[in-house]
């Protein structure tokens, strides 16, 4: 047993591997990985589901429950595992970049920042697009209740259905740039 005055300290090349960086690079593809394996499984199952449920329909009992649980879990969990591998790629992806690395590539941090751009700020696009559209054909939809509301019967409604989506999209867009203004501008949010 060595004393603490004995112990060695790692050098540089031990530590390479270990760097913050690099270790959600690594996250990065697992999640990137679990996405690229789990988009087609869930593709295909959507797509065969006709045909699978016409083979499990004439089982009976324990066979037809546990063909049925597991469809209906496959069904719940690839798509699941796909939109969670997604968010992570994207996560982990946009930390690496700004976090500390044993080698660097700029055209792919480009490709992960704007790639992170996009998936953080899309929800506020979308709400400005909705109400753009709604502008645009003098009616605002909405599915649940599913109504409609026309500006030239409703305008009340209408302009509220407006505002409401200039409201999300100004929340999203918020909640977006307060993630993103310390990594794209560490000295202005470094002030604040």
């Amino acid at each position: 047993m060595s004393s603490p005055s004995q112990v060695s300290i790692p050098d540089d090349t031990s530590l390479k591997g270990a760097l913050k960086g690099d270790i959600a690079r690594r996250r990065a593809l697992l999640g990137l990985l679990v996405f690229l394996v789990a988009l087609p499984v869930s593709w295909w199952l959507f797509s065969r589901l006709e045909t699978i449920w016409n083979q499990i329909m004439p089982l009976e009992g324990p066979a037809f429950m546990g063909a049925a649980t597991l469809l209906g879990a496959a069904l719940a969990i690839a798509p699941l595992a796909a939109g969670i591998g997604f968010l992570l790629a994207i996560w982990f992806g946009v930390d690496s970049v700004y976090q500390p690395r044993s080698r660097s590539c700029a055209l792919l941090d480009r490709v992960i920042i704007a790639s992170g751009l996009l998936v953080w700020f899309a929800p506020a696009l979308v709400a400005v697009g909705s109400a753009g559209r709604a502008l645009y054909e003098g009616r605002i939809h909405f599915v649940r209740p599913p109504r409609d509301y026309f500006l030239a019967t409703d305008p009340i409604a209408f302009w509220q259905g407006v505002g409401f989506w200039l409201i999300m999209a100004g929340l999203f867009g918020f909640l977006a740039w307060r993630y993103w203004r310390p990594r794209l501008f560490p000295n202005a949010a470094a002030q604040d």
